[in-house]
């Protein structure tokens, strides 16, 4: 038996830095969004407060919903990661 080598971790990425991540806060910002929409489209009729306040979630959802596209673009893959996905 030879020699056992020691292999070099890479380093490890924050989660708040990775794709699952963003993904995961965009998905939540979708849902939020279509739901403020919902009662948005429900309230114009009837109550004016409920119509204003589910437009601001909505256009905070929205905001969201760019943000973290945008953020996601430049979030760090690990080399491993990239080599694996080139082989296939």
């Amino acid at each position: 038996m030879g020699r056992m080598r020691i292999k070099k971790k890479e380093a490890v990425v924050p989660f708040r830095e990775t794709v699952a991540y963003r993904t995961l806060i965009v998905g939540g910002s979708v849902i939020v969004f279509v739901t403020a929409l919902y009662i948005l489209v429900g309230a114009l009729t009837t109550s004016t407060t409920t119509a204003i306040i589910s437009g601001a979630i909505a256009v905070a959802a929205a905001f969201g919903i760019f943000h973290n596209l945008d953020k996601l673009r430049n979030t760090k893959i690990p080399k491993r990661t990239l080599t694996r996905m080139k082989r296939r």
